[in-house]
């Protein structure tokens, strides 16, 4: 570096220092506190040596570089003379002055203090952290030098702990989700909110998580989301129901804490899921329970009954304003429910057959384009189609009321002319099934590991949303591939609420006669004795799961030689898995590096539990998003799922459906007919 931009940098550090004292002490920035260093011994320089005044040029320039992007990197001297540094402030600080006036000016007192002599220095202060090292860290990224800390005060019993952790497990990586894909500052902040108090050791009684995360801005998104999973593998070890905590290292760090601790209005508010102790009461095939199916019986009558009454309300509104003209902000989007039959009928070009996207049990899908520009697709119900007018009044009761990043949004309805339609955002590259069983190779091939991880992790966030976090606890009953859209980046969005079942909150199972979804993905309590319950989307996730790594159908068959029975996917994944070969089962085109391998081994693992025939040994989908964010090694072992046998061996079918129960899977057949939806999604 030349000594003209050494020296600049140093009198602006200096005159960013003195200007911290010529403020008014209203406007002062938030003085830094020192939280950890590390004086990383075994290199050291002598006083006053070329080494030293380097570092003290670097550290200037640093300051200086950062006070304009938050962030500066770089190197001072020639070798064997040369300082590698890194400054990073934090993304809330919306002044980078105050930041290297009040926190990285503060870094020579350690690096010339505790650390005197010493050649590799990182230092941690709340605002803004600070390394240098004679080795050139910044071509390596070791993140290695990892830091923890905790709350003394915690939550005071042990299984409101267990839960509390699980939470902010979950909460710190929605916001590494945020930070790494949602922003160019790679920096998060947010609220979880929680109805449900946790008592702590000092007698209080939280209910919020505030949470920050941050990468250095310089990273991919993947590689930021990356070094955040790093430090959220290291959190089940340090952290037991600790009310506050931090992992800090030089790449990135995140930290939680139950008081407000960062400048701003929180960039992410979410709504904690309502924890419950897992019970004995969770469904199991059988049992004879008299009392409890009449008391189903009569909760579900009582669904049923509401649901039909604010069916027909809704549908009296909406028969009433259908003359009222689509209104449209072009801030807020859709300002209203209902749209008017000529708008959309233009928008469609009068429904043509070019902008027809599939067909399926409901009726035809369209896509069409709003006057303001405004890409949406159309479902347009079948005039003959019996089993199309209920999924609509399905889909108008639910998904209305249901606003989720990973759920298809509902613009609207036209009840006009004879016509009934949903109108739907447009999602551009359609659907998981178009890219992962393709027969076109290269568009396989564009679904890499990456974006594959990405639409397991977002379904799971969404499910977890329909049964846990949403105002109405929702069974989607239909959960595969081609109900998996894509929009333009490749974030999955759940679809089709046709077929899904509002359930009652204080119950955790029920029982139905009418057994609707599609053959593969039904849980067998469901499919063959009509057991409805969370776990029976979570069975479906599983076999998505499992269809995602493999890149094969679950109705596909696999037999390794001429002589052996062909056997289904779930046949073939466990019995990779009890050979201990699991990672054979993934889709060869995907070339795995080692880092992939082992999150591919890991959804093998999860999805294996996913499927596992009794649902009570089934994960939620909370444990589901903390173990995608956990390591593999600290899994259970799954048992043997359900439907493993081979394509020929009858006798394994039959000892399924057997005696009182083959009535059950002749209706699984028929129902199924009529529900399966082939038309290829928006």
């Amino acid at each position: 570096m030349e000594i003209r931009s050494v020296c600049t940098a140093s009198i602006i550090v200096l005159l960013l220092s003195l200007s911290s004292f010529l403020k008014p002490s209203a406007g002062a920035a938030p003085s830094a506190q020192l939280v950890t260093w590390m004086c990383n011994n075994g290199t050291f320089y002598a006083p006053n040596s070329t080494y030293q005044s380097n570092v003290r040029s670097l550290l200037a320039s640093l300051a200086a570089n950062a006070s304009r992007s938050l962030f500066s990197a770089g190197a001072v001297g020639a070798s064997p003379d040369t300082v590698w540094g890194l400054a990073l402030c934090r993304g809330d600080d919306t002044n980078g002055t105050d930041c290297a006036s009040s926190c990285l000016a503060l870094a020579p007192d350690v690096a010339f203090g505790r650390c005197m002599g010493v050649k590799d220095v990182t230092v941690f202060y709340d605002r803004c952290i600070v390394r240098f090292s004679f080795r050139d860290f910044l071509a390596s990224r070791d993140n290695g030098q990892v830091q923890t800390s905790a709350s003394q005060d915690t939550v005071t019993r042990d299984g409101d702990a267990r839960r509390f952790d699980a939470l902010v497990v979950s909460f710190v990586g929605a916001l590494a989700d945020w930070a790494a894909f949602n922003t160019t500052s790679r920096f998060a902040t947010g609220v979880m909110v929680s109805d449900q108090g946790f008592p702590t050791t000092s007698n209080d009684v939280v209910h919020n998580i505030n949470g920050l995360v941050q990468c250095t801005p310089d990273q991919a998104p993947a590689q930021c989301r990356e070094c955040l999973q790093g430090l959220i593998d290291d959190m089940p070890a340090v952290f037991n129901g600790n009310v506050g905590g931090k992992v800090l290292a030089v790449w990135c760090y995140l930290r939680f804490k139950t008081s407000e601790f960062f400048d701003g209005t929180p960039m992410l508010k979410l709504v904690a899921p309502q924890l419950q102790p897992p019970t004995s009461t969770d469904i199991t095939p059988g049992g004879n329970g008299t009392g409890w199916r009449q008391h189903a019986a009569t909760v579900s009558a009582i669904i049923l009954g509401a649901a039909f009454i604010l069916a027909c309300i809704s549908m009296v509104l909406i028969w009433r304003n259908a003359r009222t003209q689509f209104a449209y902000q072009e801030d807020d989007g859709p300002a209203s429910l209902l749209f008017d039959l000529p708008t959309l009928r233009h928008a469609t070009d009068n429904f043509a057959e070019e902008n027809k996207l599939g067909h399926g049990g409901f009726g035809a899908v369209y896509k069409g384009v709003l006057p303001h520009g405004q890409q949406i697709a159309v479902k347009r119900l079948d005039k003959a189609s019996v089993q199309g007018l209920k999924e609509l009044r399905n889909e108008l009761l639910l998904v209305a009321k249901l606003r989720h990043n990973n759920l298809t949004k509902l613009l609207g309805v036209c009840l006009k002319g004879g016509e009934k339609l949903l109108v739907y955002e447009y999602l551009a590259n359609r659907s998981v099934d178009t890219f992962l069983f393709a027969p076109d190779i290269e568009k396989r091939r564009l679904l890499r590991w990456e974006t594959r991880y990405h639409v397991i992790y977002g379904t799971a966030r969404g499910l977890l949303y329909l049964h846990e976090d949403s105002q109405i606890k929702i069974i989607h009953r239909d959960l595969k591939a081609s109900n998996i859209l894509l929009d333009s980046h490749m974030n999955p969005k759940i679809s089709d609420f046709g077929l899904a079942r509002l359930f009652d909150r204080d119950r955790p199972s029920t029982i139905t006669s009418q057994v609707v979804g599609t053959l593969g993905y039904m849980a067998p309590e469901y499919a063959v004795l009509g057991h409805l319950s969370v776990k029976t989307d979570v069975y479906s996730f599983g076999v998505l799961v499992l269809e995602i790594v493999t890149g094969r159908k679950n109705t596909d068959l696999f037999g390794e030689s001429a002589v052996e029975e062909p056997s289904t996917l779930l046949s073939y994944v466990w019995d990779q898995w009890l050979k201990g070969t699991a990672l054979e089962t993934m889709d060869p085109l995907l070339d795995c590096e080692v880092a992939e391998e082992n999150e591919a081994l890991k959804c093998i693992h999860l999805g294996l539990l996913c499927v596992q025939e009794n649902p009570a040994d089934r994960p939620t989908m909370l444990d589901v998003l903390v173990m995608l964010h956990g390591h593999e090694s600290s899994f259970e072992a799954p048992s043997k799922p359900a439907f493993t046998y081979a394509y020929g061996d009858q006798s394994s079918l039959d000892d399924t459906v057997s005696g009182s129960d083959r009535r059950a899977g002749e209706v699984v057949s028929s129902v199924n007919g009529m529900s399966v939806s082939e038309f290829q999604p928006r």
